[in-house]
């Protein structure tokens, strides 16, 4: 599916310069299915979004007021090509351990493969790994947990005086005001929601952490990969033969 992959790509390209205007973003990576490289005609873009400790829900707001009128937002029956914000954390999340399974090698790959597209403090990529330098003992070699930075953008000088002069906005009282309007609002809209959500979903919903996620198949994962390679250590080969079992 190289073309659906290339297409997907390109709406990336397009859509991250609009993004780089969103105030408070820490950093924002491409992850699932186009990170592994295992799209189809059906498969969607999946953003990580880390936002700046106490705007975590002005960041979420503003990124899906962006992508909805764009038009490349995912909701409903609109799925393919179009974005997923199913996951956003501020700084007070970093170490995904605490949403991890026991023997997570799912969320490891994942971590493993995701690629950095948008990086607003120099060195948070790296600071984020040093969070969940936990992953690297799934690995024969413990320094093999390394983000890929071949998608790395550059940053548009214009979008970034926008970005920071609103930072500069609504970075006091006024910020503080509106965060806590949205927070109210969006955990209780959340949490409603989630009295529907089914035993297989993934749902965490609290003031540093978003993540919903209908179907959450890390057992199934887990059990293919220990039907395959068992408990060994893993090596580049095997960790790369995963999207086989993904």
């Amino acid at each position: 599916m190289a073309d659906t992959e290339s297409f997907l790509w390109k709406r990336v390209d397009r859509c991250l310069p609009i993004l780089q205007i969103v105030p408070f973003v820490k950093m924002v990576a491409v992850c699932n299915n186009l990170a592994f490289s295992t799209v189809n005609e059906k498969s969607d873009i999946d953003l990580f979004v880390i936002a700046k400790l106490g705007r975590l829900f002005f960041v979420r707001s503003m990124i899906t007021f962006l992508l909805q009128v764009l038009g490349v937002r995912r909701y409903g029956d609109k799925v393919s090509g179009r974005f997923c914000l199913s996951f956003f954390v501020d700084e007070d999340a970093l170490d995904l351990s605490t949403i991890a399974i026991e023997d997570d090698i799912y969320l490891v790959y994942w971590l493993w493969s995701m690629l950095p597209v948008i990086e607003n403090e120099k060195g948070f990529s790296d600071r984020f790994l040093a969070f969940n330098s936990w992953a690297n003992d799934y690995f024969e070699n413990r320094e093999n947990l390394a983000l890929r930075r071949e998608r790395m953008f550059s940053k548009n000088v214009l979008f970034s005086f926008f970005r920071k002069s609103f930072e500069f906005l609504f970075g006091g009282r006024v910020g503080n005001f509106i965060e806590n309007l949205l927070q109210s609002w969006q955990l209780k809209r959340a949490l409603l929601k989630a009295q529907s959500a089914s035993f297989e979903s993934s749902l965490v919903i609290n003031e540093h952490m978003l993540k919903f996620h209908n179907v959450d198949r890390r057992r199934k994962y887990r059990r293919a990969w220990f039907d395959t390679y068992g408990k060994e250590k893993l090596s580049d080969q095997k960790f790369r033969a995963m999207k086989s079992i993904f």
